[in-house]
């Protein structure tokens, strides 16, 4: 679905909310909350504004993605969504979503897990208007992994993270802090930090005038958004990826990647061992519809 560039990435999230809603919506028992109920909802929690006053249920995304804009912000911006609770002491796996994505990407992924373990979802860090947005990738690292540690993660417990695309590379940071405790990485088209470097300076600086342009004309929410995304890849560009005492899993899948060319060998010194599956048949997001989300789900499960 195409959107009006000025609001592509809000509208982008909001999409994925509903999307998020609906997939609730099916799969509850006993609990009437409309879809558009639902939304409102997760909507305030990803954005903390209330977009109650802005449409209906037969409302476009469009409409809400223009009227959020500027709405003031009332809640904080939670970033981290428990999107299935799982078993006291059995672990916890971290979905990380890719540039400007959102968790709510990850609903079908989760109801394809067979797996004990708490499944979480984790929004880009600086969205929330009282907070400044992360300048390295070992900031954004530090916070999530002291957050899940606050809410009970263990030492001697496993933690299992997917990163799709940059979230690989954020996942690989926050292991590399977590030491040598149990755990594993699983990558769809994730390149190292180092990368990015690899692409002209020209064409990076043409992109950067080009998004903020197009957000500035959009409004508050879209420029944050496309800021975070954009201080996401400066911080990708000066990082030192190093080592994690973790294995990885990288699936690649059959696109063509902005980063340029990946394969396992780019992880291999970044990791205990690398091992590679391809998925030839799909495009960057495929995995994420349609059921086939089952594809990736067997190292997920994995503890």
């Amino acid at each position: 679905m195409r959107f009006p560039p000025e609001i592509r990435h809000t509208c982008g999230n909001l999409l994925w909310l509903r999307r998020q809603a609906a997939f609730e919506q099916a799969r509850s028992s006993g609990d009437e909350a409309s879809l558009h109920e639902r939304f409102l909802k997760l909507a305030r929690l990803r954005f903390g504004r209330d977009l109650s006053n802005l449409g209906d249920e037969s409302s476009p995304i469009e409409e809400f993605g223009r009227g959020i804009q500027t709405l003031p912000q009332i809640d904080v911006a939670e970033p981290r969504q428990v999107l299935r609770a799982g078993l006291a002491g059995a672990g916890r796996l971290l979905l990380l979503p890719g540039l400007h994505g959102a968790a709510a990407v990850f609903v079908g992924l989760t109801n394809e897990i067979a797996s004990p373990m708490e499944i979480v979802g984790w929004e880009h860090l600086g969205l929330d208007d009282s907070y400044g947005r992360p300048k390295r990738i070992e900031d954004p690292a530090a916070r999530i992994l002291d957050r899940e540690r606050d809410v009970g993660l263990q030492e001697d417990q496993p933690l299992v993270i997917f990163g799709f695309c940059i979230g690989g590379l954020l996942g690989h940071a926050i292991l590399k802090r977590h030491g040598d405790r149990p755990g594993r990485l699983i990558i769809l088209d994730g390149h190292p930090a180092e990368s990015i470097r690899t692409i002209s300076r020209t064409r990076r600086v043409l992109g950067t005038v080009k998004a903020v342009r197009d957000a500035r004309l959009g409004g508050h929410v879209e420029h944050r958004l496309v800021r975070i995304g954009l201080d996401r890849l400066r911080a990708m560009g000066l990082h030192r990826t190093g080592s994690i005492k973790q294995d990885i899993v990288l699936y690649r899948s059959g696109t063509r990647l902005g980063f340029g060319p990946l394969d396992a060998a780019m992880w291999r010194d970044h990791a205990r061992s690398v091992r590679q599956i391809d998925l030839p048949d799909l495009g960057h997001t495929d995995v994420f519809r349609n059921g086939l989300e089952r594809r990736i789900v067997g190292f997920l499960e994995a503890g």
